[in-house]
């Protein structure tokens, strides 16, 4: 699959900043591809002088018994820790730039506190997980220093992606996630690659009523692709993720269906 890679007017961003401080927790809904609605979540997205501060919440029910073990020493399917709900609570600081720097989740689920912590190089992970007054923690080596931490089910990380990415892009046009193990059902942390590119369509929707220009953009993963939908200003209005088989929709957006060829 040949795709057009396109840069985003750096503005976008800038545009983005003063909509987020001034709007109220954006609200999600999760649309299985059957159209279930299966979840949702909510986030505030701030900036300060250190970066930007996400704070958030996601949760779902994915109908699915699969299982796995969060000890990224043991991939083996069948311990105790059910991917099939999940209720997160998220706490991240990211750099202008897009980079992580530190942060938590916690699922509510399970019990299950996680930090991450990125070395003074960013080479590593520090990730300590309390669960029941029993710790343990482990280090993550990632490929290349530059990454961010994103949550599976979340849109809130999906939309620092976006901002940090269209205002900071790379050359090559790719860009490092970790994936936390607390929300997949991979059964440990997961660095992943991913392209960011422009699609060639002029999508529009509606947002409580009112038409929307929309941005379409296109994550390539090595699983798959996720098509992303913006406003003008890069504000996320729906995701579908494709590896999950899952859609990040925003409360009372409607995405008009593409023209018939």
């Amino acid at each position: 699959m040949h795709l057009r890679a396109a840069l985003v007017p750096v503005a976008l961003a800038s545009i983005a900043i003063s909509a987020f401080a001034a709007a109220p927790a954006n609200s999600f809904n999760l649309v299985s591809t059957s159209g279930k609605n299966i979840g949702n979540a909510s986030y505030t997205i701030t900036k300060d002088k250190n970066g930007w501060h996400i704070v958030g919440k996601f949760q779902y029910h994915l109908g699915s018994s699969t299982q796995a073990n969060t000890n990224t020493g043991d991939t083996h399917m069948g311990s105790s820790v059910m991917y099939n709900e999940g209720q997160f609570n998220e706490d991240f600081k990211v750099s202008d730039d897009g980079n992580f720097l530190s942060g938590y989740t916690q699922n509510s689920t399970n019990q299950m506190m996680t930090s991450f912590q990125s070395s003074k190089n960013s080479s590593e992970v520090v990730i300590n997980q309390i669960q029941g007054g029993a710790g343990q923690a482990h280090n993550v080596t990632m490929p290349k220093p530059n990454f961010l931490i994103v949550p599976d089910f979340d849109p809130a990380t999906l939309q620092i992606f976006l901002t940090t990415a269209l205002a900071h892009p790379h050359d090559d046009k790719t860009y490092l996630f970790l994936v936390p193990a607390g929300s997949n059902p991979r059964g440990k942390e997961a660095p992943l690659y991913v392209i960011l590119q422009l699609a060639p369509d002029t999508p529009s929707g509606t947002l409580d009523g009112k038409s929307v220009n929309l941005m379409h953009y296109i994550v390539a993963y090595h699983t798959g692709k996720a098509d992303v939908y913006t406003d003008d200003t890069g504000t996320l209005m729906q995701a579908d993720m494709g590896p999950l088989n899952v859609s990040y929709i925003r409360a009372k957006f409607s995405l008009a269906a593409a023209p018939a060829k």
